[in-house]
């Protein structure tokens, strides 16, 4: 059983989403979070309900949505946890666009900071040390 503190994986991506939204618009707003992952609008306002006894969004029906400090440190982390695992995915096992994105949201949730930093770590080692230039998705050392 989760810990009551613990995020599931659709509350990672609830705040990672809003994140992304407030960096892209200023603002996040239901409508923009229910677009951008694809759910019904009653989802979100479930969603950030929850979030808020959280204390991890400021939000009001029909306002904007807003990320707190803890809310703000949190989407950072999972924002970049992602990141690391789409270079990875990317660079590293030669998967491409679309196909390294979905992976890492899939992989993001299951990984701690520690393991994230080690893909990270070994993507980098690859970048240095390996060329992927012999055939598409393979890892050839030079």
């Amino acid at each position: 059983m989760r810990n009551k503190e613990e995020l599931t994986p659709s509350m990672e991506d609830y705040l990672e989403t809003i994140l992304l939204l407030e960096q892209k618009n200023r603002v996040a707003r239901v409508k923009d979070i229910a677009e951008k992952l694809e759910v019904q609008m009653p989802s979100v306002t479930g969603a950030l309900k929850s979030l808020k006894s959280r204390e991890l969004v400021e939000y009001e029906k029909n306002s904007y949505i807003n990320l707190t400090p803890k809310g703000m440190k949190l989407a950072k982390a999972i924002l970049h946890k992602h990141t690391i695992l789409v270079e990875f995915f990317s660079e590293a096992l030669g998967l491409e666009g679309e196909n390294a994105e979905d992976q890492a949201c899939r992989v993001e949730h299951a990984i701690d900071d520690e393991t994230a930093e080690r893909f990270h770590n070994l993507t980098s080692w690859i970048s240095k040390n390996c060329s992927t230039k012999t055939a598409p998705g393979s890892i050839a050392a030079e």
